[in-house]
């Protein structure tokens, strides 16, 4: 589903973000990339969605060699792949209905499909009841949630989660990560980027953790050191 060989990725001479990093991610894992401010995870995201390229090596993702896709494929590709963040990034002046529907008026799904999949998935994420709400009537929780609801409207092959968790309680962030567990349980591989040592130890799954752009260890049913 995901392989990198040996990517370097640098933004200046001075700055190397990720250092000669490989690792495969079968379909339906689920991944937590760990490390300090800094150590490449958000770069590493950034590359598997070709929002970066690297300077050196061969990203690979759902089969395709994304440093030989041409620009053009690129919104295609992202169409199999699902991004949560930390901040939301919630279309304010929509309702939780609009802003999930936004995906896939953007892939011009037709309105009896948006009708039909938009309630699935607030069903799904618990927002049953609320789809009229805009995101300032809403907790942090529940905006998280909408931003989850999003992502996986059009059942993405993947989902890349950078920080989802960052701006939650503990017992809201717990809440968040029983929905991803729920998600790749579908069959959708989930790629977290976190420095949540709590969740991670929790979740007990396969941890890739980085230092200075350098992977130092990739273990299966991990905890955060």
């Amino acid at each position: 589903m995901i392989r990198l060989d040996n990517v370097t990725k640098q933004y200046t001479t001075e700055v190397t973000a990720v250092r000669d990093a490989s690792f495969d991610i079968p379909k339906g894992e689920f991944v937590f990339l760990v490390g300090a401010s800094g150590s490449g995870k958000s770069t590493l995201l950034r590359l598997l969605n070709r929002q970066e390229r690297p300077e050196r090596g061969s990203v690979f993702v759902a089969g395709q060699d994304l440093n030989a896709m041409a620009d053009s494929k690129v919104p295609f590709l992202r169409r199999n792949i699902g991004n949560i963040f930390q901040d939301y990034k919630l279309l304010l002046n929509k309702t939780v209905f609009e802003n999930v529907a936004f995906t896939l008026e953007v892939i011009g799904r037709p309105n009896h499909v948006i009708k039909q999949q938009v309630p699935a998935v607030l069903e799904l994420v618990q927002l049953h009841g609320k789809e009229d709400r805009f995101p300032h009537q809403l907790s942090g929780g529940e905006q998280q949630r909408v931003s989850i609801a999003r992502a996986f409207v059009n059942r993405p092959l993947i989902m890349l989660a950078d920080e989802p968790t960052g701006n939650l309680d503990p017992s809201t962030g717990e809440g968040i990560m029983r929905l991803l567990d729920r998600i790749n349980k579908t069959g959708t591989t989930v790629v977290m980027a976190t420095h949540d040592q709590r969740i991670v130890n929790m979740m007990r799954r396969r941890v890739i953790q980085l230092d200075r752009g350098v992977i130092i260890r990739d273990q299966v049913r991990g905890v955060y050191e």
